[in-house]
């Protein structure tokens, strides 16, 4: 592209940029006064939505009066990082700690105890909002199945309708239709923030490409209530469609004590880029690994007793996850080099590996490089060539 019409690009970016984010600001909702629900950012038949979700920021405030606060103020080892970092979940925690001991919070923490929160979110992005959502019958068990621990499909069928109806009392025992309202003036700041640094779509169709697949559409969640730091890519069926989403919290701790200079801690292109490519990877990648034979699991088990404490520290308690995890990271390194970003491709290779511990990310690159040269299998087929690759190379040794 000639020095002209890249100036003549990037100009008309910025319009689109300009564009989305009023898009944003004027956008009537039913559910709280405003739905962010911006701006759709089309990219070769695909797009990318900016929203927030009023079932998520429920879950994420559910989170905070239940677990988090508590640990703020009972266990005396809580950090003052971690009071800086979740300053503004703590605060709601400290506005509505007269509910902590709601017989309905006690019924939906109960079933946290066994369920993190990306599976949660999986399911309330399916949902009607909070306090009218139900269990409809077109929902995949898969969605719920997890709310039985023996797996009997009509325990976990009662026991998720029994979440969802506590999470509608509690939505109308804390007033949280109130709470959002009220708050628009911070989920106004976090959505420009996120609107001026929304990632070129060029990623999604090199994802698509690489993958093999594609979803009916991309949406970015950003957050208020969910934790600082953390982000969850996910991918649901509505309507008979599929779709990947990427809910994230604020990427930075939050100055919102003044209106006047806020700043939620969502300015930061570059971080929301990464985290994207790397959260919506998950909705490629995810299924993919589950369709790995569980022999080829059970055999490489082992291979998670030298990285287990790593993993640990960074939230991967187990071979599955860890295996995730590494093959969306994979994923990453050879996107950007597809992209042309052979710099980036190796920082992250090298960040990945030694940085973070992914120790078998070498060996996964290998196998899934002679995959990305003529795409002639299916991804998953790649997938598991790469697990026996990863055995092979263990023989080896």
């Amino acid at each position: 592209m000639n020095a002209l019409l890249w100036d003549v690009f990037k100009i008309f970016k910025l319009m689109l940029r300009s564009t989305f984010f009023l898009l944003a600001l004027l956008w009537a909702s039913h559910s709280f006064g405003i739905t962010f629900k911006s701006a759709e950012m089309h990219c070769q038949g695909s797009k990318i939505s900016v929203q927030v979700n009023n079932n998520v920021e429920l879950l994420g405030f559910v989170y905070f009066l239940g677990y988090e606060g508590r640990e703020s103020v009972t266990n005396p080892q809580y950090s003052e990082k971690n009071k800086k970092r979740y300053a503004y979940g703590l605060d709601l925690y400290h506005r509505y700690k007269r509910f902590e001991n709601s017989k309905h919070l006690a019924v939906a923490m109960g079933f946290a105890e066994n369920i993190w929160l990306d599976y949660f979110i999986n399911l309330l992005l399916q949902l009607d909002d909070f306090p009218n959502a139900r269990l409809r019958d077109s929902i995949d068990t898969r969605y719920y199945a997890r709310f039985s621990n023996s797996g009997n499909l009509t325990e976990a069928r009662n026991n998720a309708i029994r979440f969802i109806d506590a999470m509608n009392a509690i939505y109308v025992e804390v007033d949280f239709g109130t709470y959002l309202r009220q708050s628009q003036p911070f989920y106004r700041n976090a959505m420009a923030q996120v609107l001026t640094g929304i990632p070129d779509s060029n990623f999604i169709p090199q994802m698509e490409a690489f993958y093999q697949g594609s979803f009916e559409s991309y949406a970015l969640y950003p957050s208020l209530t969910i934790p600082t730091g953390m982000g969850f890519g996910v991918c649901y069926q509505k309507d008979v469609q599929t779709h990947a989403a990427h809910v994230f919290g604020a990427f930075a701790p939050p100055a919102f004590s003044d209106t006047a200079r806020l700043d939620m801690g969502f300015r930061d292109p570059k971080h929301l880029l990464e985290l994207s490519t790397h959260e919506f990877g998950h909705s490629f990648v995810n299924p993919a690994v589950d369709q790995i034979p569980e022999a080829l699991i059970k055999v490489t088990e082992n291979y998670f007793i030298p990285i287990r404490e790593a993993m640990s520290d960074q939230g991967y308690t187990g071979w599955k996850s860890c295996l995730y995890e590494h093959f969306v990271r994979a994923g990453e390194v050879i996107i950007a080099r597809n992209l042309g970003d052979t710099e980036k491709a190796e920082r992250l290779k090298d960040y990945y590996t030694t940085g973070r511990k992914f120790i078998y990310l070498p060996i996964l690159l290998t196998e899934l490089e002679k995959y990305n040269a003529n795409r002639t299998i299916p991804y998953s087929t790649a997938v598991r060539l790469a697990m026996e690759g990863m055995v092979n190379d263990a023989t080896k040794r």
